[in-house]
């Protein structure tokens, strides 16, 4: 027990004397098992969360929406639902008004949003299916029906900014007070969430507002009228029995309208949140293994260094007789050690990434409540790993020195390499100077397998980072292609969005097209509609357009040889997913206007060519095709330039104030709609671009500060004859940086491979709507040989005091 004792003390003792690299070592533990655990459990916290507030605010088993602008007497969708035979499998229902609107919420600066206005039954404090929770201030009560009284969605006010109370105004210049945030389960992901909406509508540029059902009537001009229920079921109902009833009903009783029937698992919302959570799960968890490979890896080389720089004392202690055993305690116990501070530093590393991303989450998907509990399994596997590594790279140099003679295991400085390594190789070498300016030189060549080992470590550190600064890039390039195709010709235009199908001579069209403000409108439609072929089906957004002189229209990169104005134009991504080219025909599933109602309508269409937006979503067609909806002489939608001297923002203001208008969307706004879909995944990624820039920091001091005082003989040597600390560091920067070099030279390309894998086998399979191609920016680049090279070169200013201080006479003495 005392010897033990003395080893203890005696591996405490080697973790006092070279804490600042032990600190170092343990940080790049905690972090690389932190982030992986915070990561890794990232889904199933959603999953939780998500399940949690469904249930708590009672999410809709089934729901009946009317087709977009019409509307049929309060009560009559209830009644329809209280006449099926299955009635009693149903537990509550719920009756609603919800139309398209225009939000200004300007206070500060200018917000003029798309949005919504849901109009809730407020009589018995609110509704029981989809209930409204209250975030901020206070919430709406019965007192509060038919007033002018509204609460914003608390994901809307969040990203924008807003206060608990205010005034916002809606189509017509209506201003509504708001009393408070709040938020549905079927709107806590805004996410293409309304038909007809501009694509690529979210929290910060979709602005859903509650109010009581009386005065969503009366804004709307639907005294009385409805076009929504939800409704939920008793336990151990027979769901699709109940669905089919329904529908029966509605067609019995209210022949007139088209109405859809909806499970739960149908809403986009509610699907978007799942499905995310799968898809992004592999992304997300790929790039916590990459964090979690590099800091181990890292950790693994360093750890060798440190024991291996006592190979000689395990070869004064076999000299000397101690058992082999023995021997390997102390370094043992020092790795051992090392690991354990890191692996107890990532539990409050792991609880801040958890915190950092719980940040993002929330900022994207405005849950009631979220449950983030530490993931214990998760940061065990993580820990396992860190431990295992250290530990293992430990022991690895203690096996190599205690398996040599002990007079081999005791030789000093250049001695300790047998061969010399390749460091004949560098008289070869035109390397001008004398010998201070090739040693640094020699020092790399006469040991290859401690430089190979060093710079592995170092391009691992390279390969994260790139890896994840990569993703950001791609979809950084990806957005940017959907700017530019869509800003070309006019990036003052407008999109605007009218209040349903409207007759082309309507005289509210001609207002918009004769207004000052105005120079040129172009009217088009923009549906909805499915593309299928044998190997897939893609929901798509179709606008109509003259494809002879409208202000805009889609370049083409491919065609087929036909008018575009006689097929389909697709994206790329859509056209690869399909599974066609120009001229191949796909199947078409669309509604057709029939009188006052739709039917759904195949049609088989050919693929006139292939559109430059990224966007997969977005689809087009001639205005002459307008047939095949029933919808010619029809018009939803426009292309609106500014006049001379208006700008956007009051072309924008003047179009707010239309009360056909339900959407306006500016093409200079497209960048921040885009960024915002994808700020989920681009903040989890800041989150590890920080962790993997704080550990290559880490690595390249460790570097340093484990070479300098490998050679810390040899620097004394050098001093004892008069060479300058400043030549000793010089030659310490030259080496740090050749190794760095080799390192980051590594670590770019392979970096590179990461991305492009990560791209094509996995984010083009979660992310299917926006195509992306692997992509590294010129500063991702920069970025990486500056870390890589330029701070690994540099850390060896850091040793400056400690070469002026140096006892050159004790750190000269062998025992022999």
């Amino acid at each position: 027990m005392a010897s033990w004792g003395l080893w203890v003390r005696w591996s405490w003792r080697d973790l006092r004397r070279r804490w600042l690299v032990v600190a170092a070592l343990a940080v790049i533990i905690a972090l690389g098992s932190g982030v992986y655990a915070g990561f890794a459990s990232l889904g199933a916290w959603r999953l939780e969360s998500y399940d949690l507030n469904y249930a708590q605010q009672n999410m809709h088993d089934l729901r009946v929406r009317l087709r977009p602008g019409t509307f049929t007497p309060e009560g009559s969708l209830r009644e329809a639902v209280r006449a099926i035979p299955s009635v009693t499998q149903v537990a509550a229902v719920a009756e609603r008004l919800i139309v398209l609107t225009q939000v200004d919420a300007s206070i500060d600066e200018t917000i003029l949003v798309q949005g919504e206005l849901v109009g809730i039954d407020l009589s018995d404090g609110g509704p029981s299916v989809d209930t409204l929770h209250t975030a901020r201030g206070r919430p709406l009560t019965p007192a509060d029906s038919g007033r002018n009284v509204a609460l914003l969605h608390s994901g809307f006010a969040r990203q924008r900014g807003l206060p608990a109370t205010g005034t916002v105004r809606v189509a017509g210049g209506v201003p509504l007070e708001y009393t408070g945030h709040g938020v549905t389960p079927d709107s806590y992901s805004v996410f293409a969430r309304s038909a007809g909406s501009l694509p690529f509508g979210t929290a910060a540029s979709y602005a859903v507002v509650y109010s009581s059902l009386p005065t969503v009537q009366a804004l709307s001009g639907q005294s009385g009228k409805v076009n929504d229920l939800a409704l939920t079921l008793a336990p151990n109902a027979d769901r699709a029995q109940v669905q089919r009833e329904i529908e029966e009903a509605l067609a019995r009783r209210l022949p007139e309208v088209s109405a859809t029937v909806t499970t739960k698992d149908d809403d986009p919302g509610y699907r978007t949140l799942y499905e995310d959570v799968k898809n992004d799960g592999t992304v997300i968890r790929l790039i916590a293994l990459l964090v979690l490979g590099g800091a181990a890896l890292a950790a693994f080389n360093l750890t060798s260094r440190m024991v291996e720089a006592q190979r000689r004392e395990i070869g004064i202690g076999m000299a000397l007789g101690v058992r082999p055993a023995w021997l390997a305690v102390r370094p043992l116990l020092f790795g051992t050690q090392i690991a354990l501070l890191g692996v107890v530093a990532g539990i409050p590393i792991g609880l801040a990434v958890g915190e950092a991303v719980k940040g993002v989450l929330l900022n994207f998907v405005p849950l009631p409540e979220w449950r983030t509990p530490f993931p214990v399994t998760t940061y065990a596997q993580a820990a396992g790993l860190g431990f295992v590594l250290p530990f293992l790279a430990s022991a690895y140099p203690v096996w190599r020195a205690l398996r040599v003679e002990p007079v081999d295991a005791i030789r000093t400085g250049f001695l300790a390499a047998r061969s010399g390594g390749l460091a004949p190789l560098a008289r070869r070498l035109p390397i001008p100077g004398g010998s201070t300016a090739r040693m640094p030189f020699r020092n790399l060549l006469r040991t290859p397998r401690r430089t190979a080992l060093t710079a592995l470590a170092i391009s691992a550190a390279v390969v994260a980072l790139v890896g994840i600064i990569g993703l950001l890039d791609t979809f950084n390039r990806a957005i940017d292609r959907a700017v530019a195709e869509a800003s070309r010709g006019n990036p003052d235009r407008i999109a605007v969005l009218f209040d349903g199908f409207l007759p082309r001579n309507d005289p509210r069209l001609q207002a918009t097209a004769t207004n000052p403000a105005v120079s040129r409108a172009d009217f088009g439609l923009r549906v909805e509609g499915t593309l299928s072929t044998d190997k897939a089906d893609i929901e798509v957004m179709i606008d109509l357009l003259d494809f002879d002189s409208a202000m805009w229209r889609p370049t083409l990169t491919e065609t087929a040889g036909l008018p575009a104005a006689e097929g389909i134009v697709l994206a790329r991504n859509a056209a690869s997913d399909l599974g066609v080219r120009p001229g191949d025909t796909i199947i078409l599933r669309h509604f057709q206007r029939e009188g006052a109602g739709f039917r759904t309508l195949e049609t088989a269409i050919r693929v006139a060519g292939i559109h430059a937006g990224p966007v997969r979503l977005n689809a087009y067609l001639d205005q002459r095709q307008a047939g095949l909806f029933g919808l010619d002489g029809f018009v939803s939608m426009a292309q609106v330039a500014p006049a001379a001297g208006v700008s956007p923002d009051q072309l924008t203001r003047v179009l707010f104030d239309l009360p056909v208008v339900t959407a306006v969307q500016p093409v200079s706004e497209l960048d921040r709609d885009l960024r915002d879909a994808l700020s989920q995944m681009t903040g989890i990624l800041t989150v590890a671009e920080v962790a993997v820039l704080v550990i290559a920091l880490l690595i390249g001091f460790n570097t340093t500060t484990i070479a300098v005082d490998e050679r810390a003989r040899e620097h004394a040597t050098m001093f004892a004859f008069g060479t300058p600390v400043g030549t000793v560091l010089r030659m310490n920067v030259v080496e740090s940086a050749l190794i760095g070099g080799l390192g980051t030279v590594i670590g770019i390309p392979v970096g590179f491979v990461v991305v492009r894998l990560l791209i094509e086998r996995v984010v083009q399979n979660t992310m299917p709507d926006l195509g992306m191609q692997a992509y590294l920016a010129g500063s991702t680049i920069a970025l990486a040989l500056g870390m890589g090279t330029v701070v690994v070169a540099l850390t060896p200013l850091f040793t400056v005091r400690r070469l002026r201080r140096m006892d050159i006479p004790a750190t000269l003495r062998v025992v022999e």
